[in-house]
């Protein structure tokens, strides 16, 4: 290891044990500051994991025409099983969609049978591919289905649309907090690192005298940083997988939802991601304290 980086590891060792209370405050702003990153980025996460899994749920239902003969009902499913959006068909008949119904819906039993077995008509239930479950291309495939072979063609648009507006604006609303966060945590850590600097100005002020240069006095109090920005990311980290479990737990035991059982924990990019965000806060709150310091004594 060349001496110019023993002597640069040694005084940012030296500088954390000296002033390990304020070092500990800057620890512990990043590790609250990673923490709510962290849980904006599990909930960003998840909530794309369940938009991916709604979007290959989603289909487009196509009614027939009653008078349709059943031939050609069969050849417009083979028809549309062929094109590239679409991954399955399925057809639904009268009856089939009647027993549906009633399973479902027990009270509509005397209904229905009053009405007839084909009181709902016969349809296609078409799957599509991820590319094609989106708003604008599901209305688009919509409006290519025959209007001579079906009767009405429903796709929820309405729904999707306005839920993937909500998702957009979730998303907008969670990047502006999480960048406000961040900006507060590096103000706040960069005067705790300036309070360092201050401590030690004699020192500092000493080291210019002499003749070092900007460099050598900051990239002690960078190593510092970078330090206090890892140790602040795993503290979050721990943080985070103890919420993680906590909030699975309790869902489950409040709501008895099935959902509850997708929520994952951050995978391994996302972790970097939290521990890239706690380096460079840190990293970048003592830069710019130590060149405030230096900007008043050059």
């Amino acid at each position: 290891m060349p001496q110019h980086l023993k002597h640069v590891l040694r005084r940012a060792l030296r500088s954390l044990w000296e002033n390990g209370y304020l070092n500990s405050v800057s620890s512990g702003v990043i590790a609250a500051t990673t923490l709510l990153f962290g849980v904006y980025l599990s909930v960003q996460f998840n909530l794309n994991n369940m938009v991916d899994t709604w979007d290959r749920d989603i289909h487009v239902s196509a009614y027939f025409h009653p008078d349709v003969p059943e031939q050609r009902r069969f050849d417009v499913r083979d028809q549309i099983a062929t094109r590239d959006e679409v991954t399955k068909v399925r057809y639904v008949s009268s009856d089939t969609a009647n027993l549906w119904m009633q399973e479902r819906m027990p009270a509509m039993e005397t209904i229905l049978q009053e009405l007839g077995s084909d009181t709902l008509p016969s349809s296609l239930e078409i799957s599509l591919t991820t590319t094609a479950a989106k708003p604008g291309s599901i209305d688009t495939f919509a409006r290519t289905l025959s209007v001579t072979d079906f009767s009405d063609v429903d796709y929820g648009q309405e729904w999707i649309e306005k839920f993937q507006g909500f998702l957009s604006l979730l998303k907008l609303l969670g990047a502006i907090m999480g960048s406000l966060i961040l900006i507060a945590a590096l103000f706040l850590v960069m005067n705790t690192v300036h309070l360092v600097v201050y401590n030690r100005k004699d020192e500092l002020e000493i080291q210019k005298l002499v003749g070092a240069t900007d460099g050598y006095i900051t990239a002690p109090f960078l190593v510092e940083g970078l330090i206090q920005g890892l140790m602040g990311s795993l503290f979050a980290l721990l943080g985070l997988a103890a919420v993680h479990r906590l909030l699975v737990v309790r869902l489950k035991d409040t709501f008895e939802l099935a959902i509850t059982t997708e929520l994952q924990f951050l995978p391994s990019s996302y972790i970097a991601l939290l521990f890239i965000a706690g380096s460079v806060l840190g990293v970048g709150a003592a830069f710019l304290a130590v060149h405030r310091f230096l900007s008043k004594v050059n």
